[in-house]
């Protein structure tokens, strides 16, 4: 997809040729103009088909002209409309298609985190402290924070920090991937910020009373120093003691992601029977160009074309071929958090169709899920609570057809069919419309501005109709799949920071429930 600012009159939109339906029809307009200059010339000498006297003209009147330039318009506005509506349906369906998976995998990271590895060391529960319930709980930031220059001195790091790659903090959870390429220092202390409980009744100004004591006070807990935090995690031999995300949540991240890239490689219309461009996803990586023409990964995957090249070849419509979108979408390989294994790509690549191969990893994301649950891996939470895992994995493969749907049934024939003769109809028609009411140069002018409104919006219809496919004007499916897997990494997060708490019994006293 292109990405564009808006700018003065956004004449800085003229000068892009790759991407652009009007230079994409001036063939078109040229060809009429060809025609208007013979056609008025030919009137000229042969008095039996001059436009523009009334008495011997070969047309005694272009309204009928006219009426057939009118209703061409009515049908081509119809197919426009269409290509937008298939155009945003998309869109709709992607997000929400992702959306689904990723409460899947969220609510699936939640309930693993209520099983037994994590009794000794999960956080205090309200539930358990009913006598505390008539308080209010109040956080507070440090001061260094709350003053209007460190705050623009925050905005002004974060600004300069999200045109280049994903933020620090977001990168965080998916650290651990990269230990193969590099040591990674972990500090999982947290350090809670200072927390008040104050009374909830109000007083007669309608201020809150601040006691002087607190009965509700923070601890700070390091998941480092517990001991029984093996059985969650992993040890690196060789290394410092480190705790890493279970080998439930990387499983589960890595099937979440795999059947988003699956999916993703299927609606843009890989080739069926080869292997699905795959790859290995690198937290905290520079995000995948909007524009894909603008990736310089893609070099590096053997695809290379000057601009100049690929320009023309997009005016022509010579590199929709089904050998240059598979070289094309060869050097866009979607990333998977974890990799993929020979095994599973093998598999993936013997399932015959789209539907099959999103079918086949959407079995083993079932499956997992299942087996975990039977062998307690999420805890004590209950089966119908359970199946909501599947029912949001279930309504993001509904989405996923309805994307698909748009991806493989192509326009109406029968649509496509009459609006691209009246395309053609209308390059003869029009300079004799001009021709009976304009002078020369003038009738020229606007014959050529005509038929380049008409082809011109043939051609943003036909690259709305696949929104897919039809690089560079295609969703930026790589982006979403890196900010999807980024998404996925906050799985491992683990509890709320401020979670770890304890009661001052000394201050609170004896309470009654």
């Amino acid at each position: 997809m292109i990405n564009y600012t808006n700018g003065y009159f956004d004449l800085h939109t003229l000068f892009r040729v790759n991407g652009s339906a009007a230079y994409k029809s001036i063939l078109f307009a040229i060809v009429s103009c060809v025609f208007y200059v013979f056609l008025h010339e030919y009137s000229n000498k042969h008095k039996s088909l001059n436009l523009r006297d009334e008495q011997n003209a070969f047309i005694d009147h272009p309204y009928p002209i006219a009426a057939l330039i009118a209703a061409y318009t009515f049908l081509l506005s119809s197919k426009v409309n269409f290509s937008y509506n298939r155009f945003w349906e998309a869109c709709t369906a992607l997000h929400s298609m992702q959306s689904k998976w990723l409460d899947a995998g969220s609510s699936m990271a939640a309930f693993h985190l209520q099983s037994k590895a994590y009794e000794k060391v999960q956080p205090p529960s309200f539930g358990s402290h009913q006598e505390i319930n008539d308080v209010v709980l109040e956080r507070q930031r440090s001061t260094d924070t709350t003053t209007p220059e460190r705050r623009m001195e925050r905005i002004n790091e974060s600004i300069n920090n999200s045109t280049t790659a994903p933020s620090k903090q977001s990168s965080k959870f998916g650290q651990f991937l990269m230990s193969k390429k590099k040591k990674i220092k972990k500090n999982l202390v947290v350090e809670l910020p200072d927390v008040r409980l104050i009374n909830a009744k109000k007083n007669s100004i309608g201020q809150i009373p601040r006691p002087k004591t607190r009965a509700f006070r923070r601890c700070s807990f390091t998941m480092n120093s517990a001991d029984d935090m093996s059985s969650s995690g992993i040890t690196i031999s060789g290394r410092p003691k480190e705790t890493l995300p279970s080998l439930f949540l990387q499983e589960g991240a890595h099937l979440v992601s795999l059947l988003s890239a699956v999916a993703l490689s299927t609606l843009r219309n890989d080739i069926d029977g080869t292997e699905s461009p795959l790859t290995e996803f690198v937290p905290g990586k520079v995000w995948p160009a909007f524009n894909s023409d603008n990736d310089p990964d893609m070099q590096r995957y053997g695809y290379h074309q000057s601009g100049f090249i690929t320009r023309l070849r997009y005016v022509f419509d010579i590199s929709r071929t089904k050998k240059e979108r598979a070289i094309y979408n060869n050097a866009r390989p979607f990333p998977v958090i974890g990799g993929i294994s020979d095994r599973e790509a093998q598999m993936l690549q013997s399932a015959r169709g789209p539907t099959a191969k999103v079918a086949l990893v959407n079995f083993w994301f079932n499956e997992f899920v299942i087996r975990e649950h039977l062998h307690g891996s999420m805890g004590k939470v209950s089966g119908p609570i359970i199946s909501r895992i599947q029912q949001y994995q279930s309504d993001g493969f509904l989405w996923y057809n309805s994307a698909r749907k748009l991806s493989y049934i192509p326009f109406p024939f029968p649509h496509a069919q009459i609006t691209t003769i009246f395309v053609l109809v209308s390059i003869f028609t029009l300079p004799v419309l001009m021709i009976s009411f304009l002078g020369f140069w003038a009738g020229m002018i606007f014959n050529f501005f005509t038929a380049l409104i008409f082809a011109g919006l043939n051609e943003v219809a036909k690259e709305l109709e696949y929104p897919f496919r039809c690089m560079p004007n295609d969703l930026p499916l790589n982006l979403f799949q890196a900010q999807f897997n980024e998404a996925l990494l906050t799985m491992f997060a683990g509890y709320h920071p401020d979670s770890w708490w304890e009661v001052n019994t000394d201050v609170l006293g004896d309470v009654s429930i």
